[in-house]
C-alpha cells in the first residue's frame, strides 16, 4: 500500500528472487514485530513465528503483482517497507497522473492490482491443502464482525498452530480489507481504473468513495471489531484520500478538477 519507493538505507536486506529484485527495508521488521507485539504476549518464538508469516505473506503478495507486471512486459521490482510493500516498474502505475493513459490499458492495470490479493488467497488455500494432508481439517465460518473466521481441528504442535493461524490471517483477512476501495489500497486503485474508464471524472469520484469507505471502515473496526489500530488506520487512508481530492480539485466539495 506504498505510494512510493521508501529511499535505500544502509540495512536493507537485497536479494533476487525469480529474477526480481527484492529490497527489504527495516521499517518493515520494525513494524511488523510491533504488530505481533499484542498477539504474542511478548513471546520471542511466537513473534519470530508472525514476523516469518507477514514476510512471506507480503512477499508472495507483491510477487503476484510483479508477475502481472513482468506478464505485460515490464521489469518490476518489489519493496516490503513498514506497513505493507510495494511492487514497481519502470513507469509507475500506482499514481494519479495515471487519467493521462490510454483507456484500452485499464483491464492490465486492473489484473496487475487484483494480483497482490489473489496470490495470498492462493497461499491460504496451498495452506489448507497442507493441512488437510498432514490429517488435519480446516472448518470456515461466515459472518460476524470478522466477516470470515477458520478452524483447525487435529493440528497438536502448537507452534504449527500459530504459524497456520498466522498466515491465513494475513492472506485471508487482510487480502479481503485490501480489495476495499480504499487508496492506496489494491481495491482503491482498481476501484480508480475503471472509474476511469468509463467517466471523465473517474478520479474525483474514486478519491470520494476512498473516504466515504475508509471512515466507515474507521467506525466499523473501532464499534464492531474494538480494533485500535484498523481504526487509526483506515482513519488515517480516509483523510489522506481527502488530502489527495483538495489538491486535485482546488480543495472544495464539488468542485472541478484544474
Amino acid at each position: 500500500m506504498l505510494l512510493g519507493e521508501p529511499p535505500r538505507t544502509a540495512y536493507d536486506l537485497n536479494f533476487s528472487l525469480f529474477g526480481i529484485p527484492v529490497r527489504v527495508h527495516p521499517m518493515f521488521w520494525l513494524f511488523s514485530v510491533i504488530l505481533g507485539l499484542r498477539a504474542s504476549d511478548g513471546d520471542p518464538t511466537l513473534i519470530l513465528i508472525w514476523v516469518s508469516a507477514v514476510f512471506i505473506s507480503i512477499l508472495v503478495h507483491e510477487f503476484g503483482h510483479a508477475f502481472a507486471i513482468r506478464y505485460y512486459g515490464s521489469r518490476p521490482w518489489v519493496v516490503l517497507y513498514a506497513m505493507g510493500g510495494l511492487a514497481g516498474r519502470e513507469q509507475d502505475f500506482g499514481s494519479f497522473s495515471s487519467s493521462s493513459r490510454a483507456r484500452d490499458d485499464t483491464w492490465s492495470q486492473v489484473l496487475i492490482s487484483a494480483a497482490g490479493p489473489a496470490a495470498g488467497f492462493a497461499l491460504a488455500a496451498l495452506v489448507c491443502l497442507t493441512v488437510n494432508g498432514m490429517g488435519a481439517r480446516v472448518g470456515f465460518t461466515f459472518g460476524g464482525t470478522g466477516l470470515v473466521s477458520w478452524q483447525f481441528d487435529g493440528i497438536e504442535q502448537f507452534h504449527t498452530l500459530v504459524l497456520v493461524d498466522d498466515l491465513m490471517f494475513i492472506n485471508i483477512f487482510w487480502g479481503l480489507l485490501n480489495l476495499l476501495p480504499v487508496y492506496p489500497l489494491d481495491g482503491g486503485q482498481i476501484s480508480r481504473e475503471l472509474m476511469l474508464r468509463y467517466s471523465d471524472d473517474g478520479i474525483r469520484r474514486s478519491l470520494w468513495l476512498s473516504v466515504f469507505t475508509g471512515a466507515g471502515l474507521a467506525a466499523y473496526g473501532f464499534l464492531q471489531m474494538n480494533s485500535l489500530f484498523m481504526a487509526l488506520m483506515f482513519g488515517m487512508l480516509a483523510y489522506s484520500s481527502y488530502q489527495t481530492l483538495q489538491g486535485y480539485t482546488g480543495g472544495g466539495f464539488g468542485r472541478r478538477p484544474w
